[in-house]
């Protein structure tokens, strides 16, 4: 197996840290006492994070000491506005607005706590939500105080990996959608030569990330004991499951804790991108196109012997690093302009992605709303419309018309006419049910029903994707 065990930055392979030095991080801002002993940085959150980035940018080995003395008063104030109001509250049961009646009490007394090295991240309180089929996917929901300073030390984090992240990374980075990387990927694959594709998905990825190489992979940037302790304190929480029993995880990130999409990127920034980038493309004989959407990728290959040698290693990379596959939704595919008829379908960020042929007779790349995700929105809107049916009709109209337009600016991608009207006749169908069950008599018949529909304002089926410029193209010619 090609390890480029020659490049730690890309395989980590020897199992400790790359170390450059002694320099130490410049000192972004100044800093004066309060009167009260809490530390008040006289320069702005802003002009921290763009120190951080300016440093990563400048200096790509550079390992970043006293993030921990960032995270100051004036850091927290920031990170708490940005927390959703209407959140669900965890172990502590302290909400948003409870929190906010004291609030700068409550975050002098918080810092007070981080700075005397004696602050402790509570339980993190699991809730299982429904997958449909009797599956549910866990998600995590850290105490209020737990989010708030995982909201600074994420932005810090962020400030310095944004310079390190590769642009086929998508998810959890600031500007950049699931659409738009949906189209890039389109594009790549139409033009980058790619014949065949390999579809896989990691197996329970943010269960088994490993603590310890989580720890080395932060410490390729990051030398401050106090800010990587912070970190796993985290990591190591105590996890409240609706059971009432605590389970201590031995590895893992949970799932909707606002630190965890950071980490997830850096992780897999070192166990797929760099490797991918790096180490695959100086294998393969041809060319490639790869793309990742937090723990979902897609590597697209010319050759076929490329994609079944990278099939083969990427069970042993992923094992690596306590990783695996999931075998029933991994696999290759043939994928050309030159065997339309014979290419398969692949299912990425909600949508098929086939080969077909226009209007004029020209091989295209199409893409439509995914089957699952088709089935997935009307069973969520028959849920909603049971749920609310006897409410007044104004206000159904709002919510509405408000998931009829979020749904079209997804989905309204260029391609997928059929399949957005299809929804639109479908979901019609379920709200004229859903009204007429109002009352034991029956409230519209469907003229009734047309007319009121078109007074409600609900939008039509619209593609809202622009032609992707190719210019902005970023493809793999090896």
């Amino acid at each position: 197996m090609t390890n480029g065990q020659s490049d730690p930055l890309i395989v980590l392979g020897d199992g400790s840290a790359v170390h450059e030095g002694k320099a130490r991080a410049e000192r972004l801002h100044e800093q004066s006492k309060h009167a009260s002993g809490t530390t008040v940085p006289k320069k702005s959150v802003s002009s921290t994070l763009l120190g951080l980035r300016d440093k990563a940018q400048r200096e790509p080995k550079h390992r970043f000491r006293s993030l921990y003395r960032e995270i100051n008063l004036l850091m927290l104030h920031e990170s708490f506005r940005e927390l959703k109001r209407n959140a669900a509250p965890g172990v502590d049961g302290m909400t948003v607005a409870e929190y906010e009646k004291d609030l700068d009490r409550n975050l002098r007394q918080l810092l007070e706590r981080l700075v005397g090295k004696t602050y402790r991240a509570q339980h993190v309180r699991r809730k299982h939500i429904p997958k449909g089929k009797g599956k549910t996917r866990p998600l995590g929901i850290p105490a209020l105080e737990d989010k708030i300073v995982q909201q600074s030390a994420a932005k810090l984090l962020q400030a310095i990996y944004e310079e390190d992240f590769l642009d086929v990374s998508k998810g959890y980075r600031p500007n950049r959608g699931a659409r738009e990387a949906s189209q890039q990927l389109r594009e790549n694959l139409f033009l980058g030569r790619v014949h065949w594709v390999v579809e896989a998905d990691i197996k329970g990825f943010f269960d088994n990330v490993d603590h310890d190489w989580l720890t080395k992979m932060l410490e390729q940037r990051v030398d401050d004991k106090a800010f990587i302790q912070l970190i796993r304190k985290w990591l190591k929480a105590g996890i409240l499951e609706e059971t009432k029993e605590v389970i201590h995880p031995a590895t893992g990130t949970p799932q909707g804790g606002i630190i965890s999409p950071v980490l997830a990127n850096i992780y897999l920034h070192y166990v797929l991108d760099l490797w991918v980038e790096k180490v695959v493309a100086r294998r393969i004989r041809g060319n490639k196109v790869y793309m990742r959407y937090a723990d979902d990728f897609i590597v697209g290959f010319e050759y076929g012997e490329d994609a079944e040698w990278f099939y083969t290693e990427l069970s042993e990379r992923l094992a690596k690093f306590g990783l695996s596959m999931a075998e029933d939704k991994s696999g290759i595919l043939r994928f050309s302009r030159h065997d339309v008829k014979n290419s398969g379908c692949f299912t990425f960020l909600g949508f098929e992605f086939y080969w077909a042929n226009t209007r004029r007779g020209k091989k295209t790349i199409k893409r439509r709303t995914s089957k699952k995700k088709y089935r997935d929105s009307l069973a969520n809107l028959k849920t909603w419309v049971n749920k609310n049916r006897s409410r007044p009709l104004k206000e159904l109209a709002e919510t509405l018309r408000q998931k009829y337009r979020g749904y079209f600016g997804y989905y309204g991608v260029i391609g997928n006419s059929e399949r957005l009207w299809q929804y639109w006749n479908d979901s019609r169908q379920i709200v004229f049910r859903g009204l007429n069950r109002r009352s034991q008599r029956k409230s519209y018949n469907w003229e009734g029903f047309n007319q009121m529909w078109n007074t409600l304002g609900i939008p039509f089926p619209k593609i809202v994707e622009k032609p992707y410029r190719s210019n902005q193209c970023q493809i793999s010619y090896l």
